[in-house]
Order: C-alpha cells, then structure tokens, then sequence
C-alpha cells in the first residue's frame, strides 16, 4: 500500500530542483504561461503541455499555445477536459527508463481536476513500483468578471476516489465553498446528507473574495444539518489536508463521507488527496459547461510537494 505525505514547500525551492518530468495546460486563461514563464526549461527533462480540445481558440489560447512553442518548444497535445489517455502513454512512456525517485512538476493552475488526478492515479497504480515526487504549483488568480451561475452538466466520483460501495448508517457531507452557492444547494439536495461540514479559502487570494464566498453560500452556511464551516487557508495545502483529516476522523468508521470541492483548486487537491489516502472516502466532480471567462495571475504561488512511496524511503532533499 503506497503511503501518500503532503508538504507545503516555497517556490524558490522549486526554481532550485531538477525534474524528469513537468505538465502544464494550455487553456484560454492569462494565468496558464504565469509559471511556466518563471522556469527554465533547461530544469526540466521531459516537459509535456496539454491543450484543451473545447473553446480551442477563446481568450488567450492562441497566445498560450505561441508561448509553449517558442519558451518550451512544445506544441499542446489536445485532450478534453475528461480525457487522461494521452497522460497515462506519455507518463508510461517517460517514466520507463528513469530511476526512482521520479520527479514530476505539475501547473494545475488552469487544469482540469481530471487531468490532475489522473497523474496522481497513475502515481499510485501504473508507477506503483517506483517513489514518485509531485510538485504542484498553483498561480493566485484575478477574476475580472463576475461568472455566471453554473448549470450542472455531470457530478460523478473523481476516478480513484469513489468512496464505499454502499449506503452505512450515517451520510455526511463535507463542501468546499466557491462562488457557486445555487449549484452548491442543488449538490447537498441530491446527496440527502444527515450532517453538512463546509469549508472556504479564508486566508484567500484577496479578502473580497473571502467575503463573497460566504455571501454566495450563506443558505448552505445557515442549513440546521451544517454542523461547523471551517476557515482553511488557500496557501496551505498540507494544512488544509490535516484539518479535512481531523474533520471527518469521527465519522469514518460507519459513515458514508462524501467531499464536494467547489472552490479554488488548491482546496480541490487536499480534498482529492484525503479521497485517495481514506478508501472510504468519496470526492465528487461537479461540473457546468465551459466558461472561458480570463483569469489574470496575481502574483502569488501555492507549492505543495506530494510523496507517494511504498515501504523504500529515499532523500527528499
């Protein structure tokens, strides 16, 4: 059973590493080339990029497919954003000949979840013979524009992270809150839940959106079953992972636990990550139809370094 450790780490001590393998995405947001702008290719021995089959040509994808091409000197693969085929070839074809530890990159800023747990299933089941290293890094984002409200198009467990088979005595709920509160309330009613936990990024990007977040979600918030809303910060990974942990603890031996991550993607990780190290736990995938809405950059990076290894240990540096 390959054990999973969650670390928050400084992204200078990024810059300084060595990887075997990086993924970024190319997409229509300003923040998909904030990072990659920031690395040398030179630290990097296998970079791939993936590029979105939908709104292929919206907002700033002609220009973050240009810079991938001249900085990185690769040309997006197209993959939807429900695909993983192409990540799993290429994940097996590099990784064949690279010894263990391998050392991966991951830019989840403008990823799709599916795309990112995809290298984390991989990491666990097709690499299950080698220590594997994720750095994942996030770019804070500017919202311009405010978005519209979601129409759900499909909620499904994420692959690797549906939980137990069948209904125990007691279901709980644990939603991380964004700015999706109709669809959020749309969610709890389809899950029937005895007991509601909710959870926002607070510290956040900026304090506004702490506070629109709780605007946005105050019914769910007020909801008689939301038995507490945790504050968790969004440049904390590793602490979020802790406190999700310690929430749903006395809950885990006879209920039926279901996350519901609906907020920024760092929250997203941790609640995808609790999903994989808790078998019987559950983590949903909710999601409405393409919004190529810009997200500028604000300059901050969220680091999160994920160990997955069997019972070798190896430096970690």
């Amino acid at each position: 059973m390959r054990t999973i450790q969650v670390l928050d780490i400084d992204f200078d001590s990024v810059c300084d590493e060595l990887y075997d393998i990086s993924l970024f995405a190319s997409g229509y947001e300003s923040r998909c080339i904030h990072i990659p702008a920031k690395i040398t290719p030179s630290m990097v021995t296998s970079p791939l990029v993936f590029g979105f089959t939908e709104e292929p040509h919206s907002g700033n994808r002609p220009k973050n497919d240009n810079f991938y091409l001249k900085q990185w000197n690769r040309k997006p693969i197209p993959l939807s954003v429900d695909g993983d085929k192409p990540i799993y070839e290429e994940l097996n074809r590099q990784a064949e000949s690279l010894d263990s530890p391998i050392r991966i990159l991951l830019d989840y800023s403008s990823m799709s979840r599916h795309w990112y747990a995809t290298v984390l299933n991989w990491a666990r089941f097709a690499a299950s013979n080698k220590d594997i290293i994720i750095d994942f890094v996030y770019s804070m984002g500017k919202y311009d524009e405010a978005k519209k409200p979601m129409v759900i198009r499909s909620m499904a467990s994420i692959q690797g992270c549906e939980g137990r088979a069948y209904r125990l005595r007691e279901s709980i709920a644990v939603f991380g809150l964004g700015f999706h509160g109709l669809a959020t309330l749309a969610v709890l009613d389809q899950l029937e839940a005895d007991t509601v936990y909710a959870f926002l990024a607070s510290p956040g990007s900026s304090k506004k959106y702490v506070a629109k977040a709780r605007e946005i979600n105050k019914d769910l918030i007020n909801d008689n079953r939301t038995k507490a809303l945790l504050e968790l910060p969004l440049a904390s990974v590793e602490k979020c992972y802790r406190l999700l942990a310690e929430t749903i603890a006395p809950h885990r031996p006879d209920g039926e636990i279901t996350l519901v991550p609906m907020g920024p993607k760092p929250h997203v990780l941790a609640s995808i990550l609790i999903a994989m190290r808790f078998q019987e736990v559950a983590c949903l995938r909710v999601s409405g139809a393409p919004s190529p809405i810009d997200v500028r950059p604000t300059g901050d990076i969220v680091a999160t370094r994920v160990v997955m290894r069997g019972e070798s240990s190896f430096d970690m540096r």
